[in-house]
């Protein structure tokens, strides 16, 4: 039978409860601003082989 530990402190137990709606908005926001970044390099890349193929 699994029993909650009694020994953690309030404060450890509030910071847990805490923690996973602080981690995760910045997970989500790293992972946002990075694939906006790869897309923009991406769509540079593209831009750059139009304008060899228009020169050709």
């Amino acid at each position: 039978m699994l029993v909650f530990p009694a020994f953690i402190t309030p404060t450890v137990s509030i910071i847990g409860m805490i923690l996973p709606f602080i981690v995760l908005p910045v997970i989500v926001i790293v992972l946002v601003v990075w694939h906006v970044r790869k897309l923009n390099s991406i769509d540079g890349t593209l831009r750059e082989i139009l304008e060899i193929l228009k020169n050709n």
